[in-house]
C-alpha cells in the first residue's frame, strides 16, 4: 500500500472547482485515491504546525486558500514540511506562484523558460532604471479572470494603472506625518547627533506612501484568442479562449470554444512545459503570435479554472508520437486522484 497525507482547508476544503471558495468533492477524492491502492491519512494543517502529527519523508498532497490568514499559514507549514525530507504535491516552488506573477516569471527564469520578456517592480521608482519598450501589459501580482491586467503605452499609463490599485495613507498616518513636521522642533534622540526634523519627516512621508509590485509583460498584438490546457497526468484538456472586441484579454470573458480544430502545436508546447515543471498537474495559458509562435502567459499547479473538464467533451493523451482524443470518462476528482497517482509511479 501507498502512503498519502492529504492537507485540507475548514471544513475538509480542497480546492477548487466553480469558484475558488467551493471546495471539490473531498470524500469521491479520498476515495478514488483509495481505490488506487493509497492509505491516505488526512488532516488539517494546524495538526503539523502544532506538533500533532509529525510527517518525515512522506508524499503530502495540500490545498491552497484564498484567504489570507490560511494562505500565509499554508506557505509556513509546506515550508517547515519540505525542511522535514517530505514530498509536497505540488512543490513548493509551484505553491509560491499561487496569486504571485512575479514569482512565477522568476520561476521560468530558473528552469530557463523563456516566453515573454517582462520587468518585475516592487515601485514604480524602480522604472527609472530600465528603457522600457512599450506597449506593454500591466500586471497586478495578484487577480485572475482578466483582473489587475491592462495594456500600457508609456510611464504615464502605468502610473494611471497604479493610482487604480494603491491605497493612501490612513488618517492616523497623516495626523502622525503632521505632528513629525511640526509638533517636534526642537526633539532630539539621545545617541542619535545626526537627528533632522526635516529629513526624518521626508523619510516617513516616504515609508507610509502605499505602493505595490507590480509586472510589465512584453505585449503581443494582434491576439483574438488564447489557450487553457490543464495537465492531469497523461491527459490534456485544453481549450480556446476569445477576446472580446477592442480587447486583449481572453482571461474572464467566458467565450469558450472546447472543439479546437488543430490542438497540436498547443498540446505538444504544454506537453514540454509539463515535463518542465516537477508536478503531477500544471495549467497554463498560451497566446499565439501573428507568425504561429506560442507564448506562455501564466500557468498554476493550483487555482485554475476547471471549465475546460466538467464542460468539455474529452481530453487527449499523447502516445507513439501521436495525439489521441478520448471522451471524458470521469470527474475532476478521479483526475486529479489518478494524475497523482501516476506521478508517484
Amino acid at each position: 500500500m501507498k502512503t498519502l497525507y492529504v492537507l485540507t482547508g475548514y471544513d475538509d476544503f480542497i480546492g477548487q472547482t466553480r469558484k475558488p471558495w467551493v471546495s471539490i468533492d473531498t470524500k469521491m477524492f479520498l476515495e478514488e485515491l483509495h481505490s488506487l491502492g493509497f492509505t491516505v491519512y488526512k488532516h488539517g494543517f494546524h495538526e503539523v504546525i502544532n506538533g500533532k502529527i509529525k510527517p518525515q519523508n512522506q508524499d503530502i498532497y495540500y490545498t491552497f486558500s484564498h484567504r489570507d490568514n490560511l494562505r500565509h499559514y499554508i506557505r509556513d507549514c509546506l515550508m517547515y514540511l519540505q525542511a522535514s525530507g517530505n514530498r509536497l504535491l505540488p512543490p513548493l516552488e509551484l505553491f509560491l506562484c499561487h496569486e504571485n506573477k512575479g514569482w512565477q516569471e522568476l520561476l521560468k527564469q530558473k528552469l530557463d523558460i523563456h516566453s515573454l520578456d517582462y520587468h518585475y517592480f516592487s515601485s514604480k521608482r524602480e522604472m527609472e532604471c530600465y528603457d522600457l519598450r512599450f506597449p506593454m501589459v500591466f500586471k497586478t501580482l495578484t487577480g485572475s479572470n482578466g483582473t489587475g491586467v491592462a495594456l500600457v503605452h508609456s510611464k504615464e499609463d502605468v502610473f494611471k494603472q497604479l493610482a487604480r490599485h494603491e491605497t493612501h495613507p490612513g488618517i492616523i498616518q497623516k495626523l502622525d506625518l503632521w505632528r513629525r513636521k511640526h509638533l517636534r522642533k526642537n526633539k532630539q534622540f539621545p545617541g542619535y547627533p545626526n537627528y533632522d526634523l526635516y529629513q526624518d519627516a521626508l523619510c516617513y512621508a516616504d515609508y507610509i506612501t502605499q505602493e505595490i509590485p507590480f509586472i510589465l509583460q512584453e505585449f503581443v498584438p494582434g491576439l483574438s484568442f488564447d489557450y487553457r490546457v490543464i495537465v492531469l497526468g497523461d491527459k490534456y484538456f485544453i481549450s480556446k479562449r476569445h477576446t472580446k472586441e477592442g480587447d486583449f484579454r481572453a482571461s474572464g470573458t467566458k467565450l469558450f470554444d472546447f472543439v479546437i480544430p488543430n490542438p497540436e502545436p498547443a498540446l505538444n508546447a504544454a506537453k514540454k512545459l509539463f515535463e518542465t515543471f516537477n508536478s503531477p498537474f500544471l495549467s497554463v495559458d498560451l497566446g499565439e503570435d501573428d507568425a504561429g509562435n506560442l507564448h506562455l502567459f501564466e500557468y498554476q499547479a493550483q487555482h485554475f479554472g476547471i471549465n475546460i473538464i466538467v464542460r468539455g467533451e474529452g481530453y487527449f493523451t499523447f502516445s507513439d508520437g501521436t495525439w489521441n482524443f478520448h471522451r471524458n470518462d470521469a470527474g475532476f476528482e478521479q483526475h486529479l486522484a489518478r494524475s497523482i497517482s501516476r506521478y508517484l509511479l
